[in-house]
């Protein structure tokens, strides 16, 4: 993997990008069983200052912000010119563009995962008050964000993302395969990790827990899972309404259990379960989508998809406790859509109506279905899916402008237009075509 840094501070990555994981990640390495077998360096980094692109004779490329205000803004012409010139280096290799800016969508190890299957990143880490918006909107990148705090400037989360993905590309970390049970990984279902423990057996009055010196090894990882379960429960209880499979939720060993904040701490709490729709539900997946909407629309725009063989993938969200019976609170139906003169391979689909009985909003069932429902469209190897919503909600959940990929749709919406790739686009796009169904809606 390549990696291209436009910063205005190069010395900063120095000492980073030359130690440990990192360093040995871009050399080549003996392998420790056979000193005559040499893997070849994993990755390489490349840095671009803009400075040398600027048409300044000060090397000046930041001014003050139209409208007034603190601070200076980066301009559009040496980012730019910057930019072309290190993409020009290896013109055969495309380059996935992100920028590290306090706006963009929250960086997440699923998202790390992604960027993993590049092969190659090009990093714009901005400074003072940030990019001009021209350099975003003409760029297009995929804007990445360490989380809800600001820095002086974008080198800090580049390295961090340097590292995530690094750490994940095959022969950087020694054991194959051991990063996929760290939290937030898919081994762990997104969880946290579970306490660790080594020699000696006590320290300080404190034991290592009996199970863990009980040479049972299922006995170990029931543990480990009943922990990392816990943990998740009292410090990342927004994790649980996500990720979490319980197998033998309500019968159901593909499940995905949910816990909110407001019941994490109640030993009562009631099961929130995620699974695959199924014709005896559809009576209550009726009800509720006329609970969740104004009018009877998108209940008929359901029942209309089904009808016509276009509902391949369909999930509740069902809630169980000791109170009631279970019952459907949350629905969500993925339908086929076509791309007219688009790339015939990429057998994309489209996001239906998403609904959560209005009792339970706010606990992020409906963030919970979408991942989930994302996850099978996965496994079904479906390329892209598109949904026509808010981008508010939507962004945070791997949704982009549509058109910034190219894809047009008959509706004459824009914004609204998303899409969530979910392999390249290798063809070309085209106009979007949604089950007929829609048509009516």
């Amino acid at each position: 993997m390549r990696f291209d840094l436009v910063t205005l501070f190069p010395e900063m990555f120095e000492s980073v990008l030359g130690s440990s994981i990192l360093r040995r990640a871009a050399e080549a390495v003996a392998n420790p069983a056979d000193a005559s077998e040499i893997r070849d360096a994993v990755v390489s980094y490349h840095l671009h200052n803009p400075r040398d692109y600027t048409d300044s004779k000060h090397n000046k490329v930041d001014d003050t912000p139209y409208g007034g205000g603190p601070g200076m803004v980066i301009q559009c012409q040496p980012v730019y010119d910057c930019v072309l010139a290190a993409e020009a280096e290896l013109p055969g290799m495309e380059a996935t563009r992100i920028a590290v800016t306090p706006t963009g969508r929250p960086l997440t190890q699923e998202l790390v995962e992604e960027l993993a299957q590049k092969p190659r990143l090009l990093v714009l880490c901005g400074h003072y008050e940030g990019f001009d918006q021209r350099i975003l909107d003409e760029l297009a990148p995929i804007e990445v964000s360490l989380g809800d705090y600001v820095l002086t400037g974008g080198e800090l989360p580049a390295m961090v993302l340097i590292d995530c993905v690094v750490r994940l590309l095959p022969g950087v970390i020694g054991k194959a395969g051991s990063h996929d049970r760290d939290s937030f990984s898919p081994g762990l279902d997104r969880l946290l990790d579970h306490p660790h423990y080594t020699r000696p057996p006590e320290w300080r009055g404190r034991a290592v827990p009996d199970v863990l010196l009980s040479g049972d090894h299922q006995k170990i990882e029931a543990w480990r899972r009943e922990r990392s379960v816990e943990l998740t429960k009292e410090r990342r209880p927004d994790l649980l309404a996500t990720t979490l499979r319980v197998a033998g939720a309500l019968g159901d060993a593909s499940s995905t259990e949910i816990g909110g904040p407001a019941s994490r701490s109640d030993a009562a709490m009631p099961i929130i379960a995620i699974r695959d729709a199924a014709d005896s539900d559809h009576d209550a997946i009726d009800a509720l989508l006329r609970s969740a909407f104004d009018t009877d629309a998108e209940a008929k725009l359901v029942r209309n998809l089904r009808d016509q063989g276009d509902a391949p993938i369909e999930l509740v969200a069902e809630v169980d406790s000791a109170a009631e019976q279970p019952r459907v609170i949350g629905h969500i139906l993925f339908s086929p859509v076509t791309i007219e003169g688009g790339d015939g391979r990429l057998r994309p689909l489209g996001l239906a109506p998403l609904a959560v009985d209005p009792a339970f909003r706010r606990r992020g069932i409906g963030r919970a279905l979408v991942r989930q429902g994302l996850r099978v469209c996965e496994d079904a190897r479906a390329g892209a899916v598109f949904v026509l919503g808010e981008p508010a909600y939507y962004g945070p959940l791997g949704f982009e402008t549509a058109s910034k990929h190219g894809f047009s749709n008959p509706f004459g919406v824009d914004e609204p237009f998303q899409v969530r790739l979910l392999r390249p686009l290798t063809g070309p796009a085209g106009m979007v075509q949604f089950a007929p169904a829609f048509d009516g809606l």
